[in-house]
């Protein structure tokens, strides 16, 4: 469920930055395009993020 989020949300602020920046820059503003790279980003980002923190639980002592 947290990574459907991250993936709506990600979609929804590519939108966002990708239109301001297309005007910004006089570009053509392709909506799905835009939207579909930054929900991958997000996505690989947030998988990246939980694979690479560090395991605070504590090794069990034998």
């Amino acid at each position: 469920m947290r990574y459907l989020i991250v993936v709506f949300w990600g979609f929804i602020w590519g939108e966002v930055i990708g239109y301001i920046g297309g005007q910004l820059e006089l570009l053509n503003y392709s909506a799905l395009e835009v939207g579909t790279v930054a929900a991958i980003v997000c996505l690989v980002t947030s998988v990246a993020t939980h694979m690479l923190a560090d395991d605070t639980t504590p090794a069990p002592n034998k």
